[in-house]
């Protein structure tokens, strides 16, 4: 092959991974970048919370109304979080599908869930903490604020979810199980 045939191909594959970069850089306009006025998230403004379970320590930062920082072991990352449009099993809060972008192969995927979960009765919370706790191993306050955090190393993916329970429409005052010392919440 000449050099010049050399230089062609070589500009056309330049040419192409420009255009798949500039495509997979591209933000899809149709997302919602503030929360819908019912949008129901755990977390407040000026929170940081510090979870300690069997997966590890992770904290999450609230930046700003949809955007979380996440920190465990020698990760940080900044996520925003998309608003949900309906409930999805109970939840109206923001979530991240962990759309993973090319240049991100070497971090882990953060799949990521901030919401309130309401429920009627005492039983059908406790079901709810039960049905997820072996994977994400919750821990929560007397309150019901819950942090889950676990990791699939064969994914190559994290999952980070934070709630806050209602019972009847109020946050309860006493959860069994809950592990206060385990969670450090500043405001």
């Amino acid at each position: 092959m000449s050099e010049k045939s050399n230089s062609i191909v070589t500009y056309k594959w330049i040419r192409y991974l420009s255009l798949i970069f500039l495509l997979s850089s591209c933000e899809d306009s149709r997302r919602q970048y503030v929360p819908y006025d019912f949008t129901e998230l755990a977390m407040q403004p000026g929170m940081t919370v510090e979870a300690i379970n069997k997966n590890g320590k992770v904290t999450i930062e609230y930046l700003s109304e949809l955007e979380r920082r996440y920190r465990w072991d020698e990760f940080d990352e900044t996520r925003v979080l998309i608003p949900r449009k309906e409930r999805w099993l109970g939840m109206l809060g923001a979530y991240d599908p962990a759309d993973a972008q090319p240049w991100e192969i070497f971090a882990p995927r953060i799949v990521a869930e901030d919401s309130q979960l309401h429920f009627d009765d005492l039983e059908d919370l406790r079901s709810w903490l039960k049905q997820g706790s072996s994977v994400l191993d919750w821990v929560y306050t007397d309150d019901g604020f819950v942090v889950g955090f676990a990791r699939s190393p064969e994914r190559n993916q994290v999952n980070i979810e934070v709630y806050q329970l209602y019972l009847n429409g109020k946050k309860p005052s006493q959860l069994d199980g809950s592990q206060p010392d385990k969670l450090k919440i500043t405001k």
